[in-house]
């Protein structure tokens, strides 16, 4: 996953780069405000002139317009060559294989859509590198990626530079058309995953997602991740979910992820160092519409939510507190215990602090406090697995 965030000078130029639809692009050039917005579309077209033959040949067939029975050509046909010529060419994209093997992403920030909603313009700035005196600039190149925002950046006191200024909407509009016709990008509200995350409680923040989407990481932090099968969690016989073989299930998946990480062969040394420090797993589900299907309830119904809400609270609390019993069992993550007895208790107090524990009940969070946690996160839904079978209905009278 290739991500940047939206206060980037590159913005643009980064959302429309995956466009490779021609007709969206031309759209872009006339329905757009920002001069930078067509620029960059009018750069990605690339526009071919018919030859000398193609124009007879089009020409030909829209001679046939005033003659009765259009010379067999549909009506369809002779309006397309009339479009044709109207045109003169044709239209493709420059560069159709860049980035094909990555997705894009934007983070967008609070800042961003508070000027979308008030409708304001928005600056696109950067570190304001070409100013920087040599110890500027040693200081940059050793910090920047630590810090990897503008906004904290000029908070510290460096100088940015404002490159250039782009109505709010237009830039979200963009966004909305791109991803529409192109898949791409996906959107981050990095802001709201820092708000929510564990990390910040050992001093780490969200740069970025794993190529999916469905983990906020810390720089270099390591995807672990497994699924609970929910078509196996039903008692088809009472068509009931059995929630303590669920919480089994949920028990032995955090023991076994735990061990996952020490098993592991690390390729970089700084995923081995963050890996084992925050002992981060993502214990997520398969088989949900199944489950439905064995509980007869229907999905999205009002039934169906409340168990869905049951089934996943059940998940998220059996391994928060599966994971305690590990820290009694083997220690907490290195990075809950910081460099001294008071440094540990400190993190411990901003970790039942953070947005995401504080929706957690009482007794968890008392637990982390007295007795410390071994994996730092520990759900992740992620992408697993679907089938185009139907379900055939059974006991149909």
């Amino acid at each position: 996953m290739i991500m940047l965030q939206s206060d980037h000078p590159d913005i643009i130029e980064f959302i429309i780069s995956k466009m490779q639809n021609p007709r969206i692009l031309r759209y872009l050039m006339e329905n757009t405000e920002d001069e930078t917005i067509k620029k960059y579309a009018q750069e990605k077209l690339k526009f071919t002139p018919f030859t000398e033959q193609e124009i007879q040949m089009y020409q030909g067939i829209v001679n046939y317009k005033q003659i009765p029975g259009y010379g067999g050509f549909s009506e369809k046909i002779i309006k397309d060559a009339e479009q044709k010529l109207v045109t003169g060419g044709t239209y493709s994209v420059h560069n159709p294989e860049f980035l094909t093997g990555a997705n894009i992403s934007v983070c967008i920030t609070k800042d961003f859509m508070q000027a979308v909603e008030e409708d304001r313009m928005y600056e696109l700035k950067f570190p304001d590198v070409e100013s920087y005196n040599a110890e500027e600039m040693k200081h940059y190149n050793e910090e920047w990626h630590k810090v990897g925002d503008v906004r904290e950046w000029e908070k510290l006191g460096h100088k940015v530079r404002v490159y250039r200024k782009i109505k709010a909407k237009e830039l979200w509009n963009l966004i909305n058309i791109c991803a529409t016709y192109a898949a791409e990008p996906g959107i981050f509200f990095i802001d709201n995953a820092n708000d929510m995350t564990n990390a910040q409680s050992y001093g780490q923040k969200v740069v970025a997602t794993n190529p999916c989407g469905e983990q906020p990481l810390a720089p270099y932090s390591v995807c672990n991740l497994a699924a609970v099968n929910l078509a196996e969690m039903v008692d088809k016989e009472t068509k009931t979910v059995n929630f303590e073989k669920l919480k089994q299930t949920v028990e032995v998946g955090v023991r076994m992820q735990d061990n996952v990480i020490d098993a592991t062969p690390y390729f970089l040394e700084a995923n081995k160092t963050q890996a084992l420090g925050e002992r981060r797993v993502g214990l997520g589900v398969m088989g949900l519409h199944d489950l439905l299907i064995y509980c007869e309830t229907e999905y999205g119904s009002e039934e169906g939510n409340k168990l869905v809400d049951e089934v996943f609270e059940t998940i998220a609390t059996t391994a928060y507190r599966a994971s305690i019993e590990l820290a009694k069992e083997k220690g907490s993550f290195p990075f809950l215990e910081g460099n001294s007895p008071e440094d540990g208790n400190r993190i411990r107090e901003a970790l039942i602090n953070t947005g995401y524990m504080q929706k957690m009940p009482e007794d968890i969070k008392e637990g982390i406090k007295e007795h410390g946690i071994r994996n730092s996160h520990l759900l992740t839904v992620a992408p697993t697995g679907k089938q185009l079978a139907p379900y055939i209905r059974k006991n149909v009278a």
